[in-house]
């Protein structure tokens, strides 16, 4: 995998926050690393929800090969969330994740 492929600077959180000073769980999005990826945009298409439009995409992000990403968790390319699907590895090279990627519906 080049390296110079890897463009953008991608924010990886999962759900679940952590403790707060007395011990007790506090709700939120916990940073799980922060990697260079290719982000590439799939489609587009806008839609009719509860009487407002609404604009998805979905998009793919390639990074480096790691077994720590799920689905469930979210990107964050440049402020925009994109929520990550089953993600996709590279197996026989082991170079790359492929995580596909929807956001405009919701926000993680």
């Amino acid at each position: 995998m080049r390296s110079g492929d890897l463009n953008r600077r991608v924010r990886i959180e999962r759900n679940g926050g952590g403790v707060d000073d007395l011990g007790q769980p506090v709700e939120g999005w916990t940073e799980v690393g922060t990697v260079w990826a290719n982000v590439r945009m799939l489609t587009g298409k806008e839609t009719l929800t509860s009487d407002a439009d609404v604009g998805a995409a979905s998009a793919s992000i390639r990074i480096r090969y790691r077994t720590d990403i799920t689905n469930g968790m979210r990107a964050i390319v440049d402020g925009v969330i994109f929520n990550i699907g089953a993600p996709l590895p590279d197996l026989a090279g082991r170079q790359y994740v492929d995580l596909p990627c929807t956001t405009g519906a919701n926000n993680g």
